[in-house]
């Protein structure tokens, strides 16, 4: 079991009843306030911003909406800043401003995701629902009166509520004592509705900061620690396969016309990576990732090319599993992959984890058991009414991501929670809750279908009587 990451109630009592986190005891903040000229007027800007985006979303989303136009690049920008306009209150921002970690970052750190212009093509890395980042593990505490409502937000829990202790890790269920290592589920897909299933999962080392902030002998050490586990007769044992996988380096992914890069994008088994030769991306790429980036990263493929190992790429570890083309409505082979990796690893290495947060992330979305599932769905019906689908998709604890420039009637539907609850009971809400949206798609279809049938036989009858008449 990896080391609680804060002791518990310490940061009870903070999240409850703090009035100022620089205190004796305090072992997360830099202890002194942020002094930069430059960054104090950033992020008066940036605050600025943050107070105004609520209007201008409002009166943008507004215009688009009487138009039946769909949201633009900056509207999507101004919905993620609006977003954080809920939790960042000029009584917290003042509050917090100064503060700095243990590592000296700042809110702007944080934030600054958000702040950003966003491309609709562009393919980011930070959470797109809420535009933010953890630089490093202690923005959590250090910024904790922004960060934990917001959080408690982003995992669909009661802001007004004290968290409760994450759950221990489980990522498959109980049959007669004795704990399974596999999940079955597929999706009644009759109609060929979904085209890919994909799970990840993430997971980052006690012994270590976040890839960010690694020197050179720290990145290469946690990239040989993980590998000496994952090349091991036990790891290709323990996912229910016979040989080992091979391994590849980003630099290698990274070349022009990488064929290893095109495989693992045409399987769904990619990751999002800036282009460094955009000097905006490759800006962008210096503050997600470092830099030493791509020096120390890479990615195991195992032997049947449905399981990808990314290694020091913002976390230390993502696993990724996507379903067969032959069976895409497979989710539970892709998850079942997924838990027996984490949960051979987690038996081998320890991992980064709180108390109340669960197993920490540098993607606030991802804390808890650094679970998402993702289905990669067709809905031509429910998409001509995308503001009801969002809130069908909302009120069932999925996030809807329309951003596919391949179709405007393919979407993802990715589970909002993976805090606060455990991986197996996770897992079957989220395929409840796809399976009920699979649903109510086929029941437009197949009202649709009647209602043409109707159509066509009273144009029939129109004709047939008209007929009748002539004669």
């Amino acid at each position: 079991m990896a080391q609680t990451f804060v002791d518990r109630e310490f940061f009870n009592s903070l999240i409850n009843n703090i009035d100022d986190i620089f205190v004796p005891d305090d072992l997360h903040s830099s202890r002194r306030q942020l002094q930069d000229v430059d960054i104090n007027r950033t992020l008066d800007r940036c605050f600025s911003v943050i107070e105004e985006s609520s209007k201008a979303l409002s009166a943008t989303a507004a215009t688009a909406l009487a138009h039946r136009k769909p949201l633009s690049a900056c509207t999507m920008q101004l919905s993620v800043v609006s977003y954080l306009s809920r939790f960042l209150k000029r009584s917290v921002f003042e509050k917090i401003r100064l503060r700095q970690t243990r590592l000296d970052h700042n809110l702007f750190d944080v934030i600054w995701p958000a702040m950003r212009k966003t491309s609709m093509l562009r393919h980011l890395e930070e959470d797109i629902n809420c535009g933010i980042i953890a630089p490093d593990f202690d923005v959590f505490v250090v910024f904790q009166e922004f960060l934990v409502p917001l959080i408690k937000d982003m995992h669909c829990m009661n802001i007004n509520e004290d968290f409760k202790p994450h759950p221990r890790i489980a990522f498959f269920p109980m049959e007669n004592g004795m704990r399974l290592n596999t999940a079955g589920f597929s999706f009644d897909d009759e109609q060929n509705l979904i085209q890919r299933c994909s799970v990840e999962c993430s997971r980052n080392l006690e012994e270590f900061e976040l890839p960010l902030s690694l020197t050179i002998g720290q990145v290469e050490q946690a990239e040989r620690m993980m590998m000496g586990k994952i090349f091991t007769n036990h790891f290709v044992e323990a996912i229910g396969e016979t040989e080992s996988g091979s391994y590849y380096t980003l630099t290698e992914l990274l070349e022009e016309n990488s064929e290893i890069r095109a495989t693992l994008s045409k399987l769904g088994l990619m990751i999002p990576l800036h282009d460094t030769k955009d000097p905006v991306q490759a800006a962008e790429s210096l503050a997600f990732n470092g830099h030493l980036w791509p020096y120390g990263r890479g990615v195991y493929i195992n032997s049947a090319y449905n399981l990808a190992l990314w290694l020091n790429c913002q976390e230390h570890l993502r696993v990724i599993s996507t379903s067969n083309d032959s069976n895409a409505a497979n989710m539970g082979a892709a998850y079942t992959r997924v838990g027996r990796v984490i949960s051979f690893l987690e038996r081998e290495l320890h991992f980064k984890e709180s108390y109340f947060l669960g197993y920490l992330q540098a993607r606030p979305s991802y804390l808890g058991t650094g679970l998402k599932c993702t289905t990669t769905i067709k809905l031509p019906n429910l998409m001509k009414e995308v503001d009801n689908l969002r809130h069908l998709c909302s009120v069932r604890g999925l996030n809807l991501i329309t951003q596919n420039p391949m179709s405007k009637l393919v979407v993802q539907l990715v589970n909002m929670q993976s805090l606060g609850v455990m991986e197996y009971v996770l897992f079957q809400d989220y395929c409840t809750a796809v399976t009920n949206i699979v649903s109510l798609e086929k029941d437009m279809s197949l009202t649709n279908s009647k209602h043409i049938a109707s159509m066509l036989v009273k144009i029939f009858r129109r004709k047939k009587n008209s007929l009748v008449e002539r004669n």
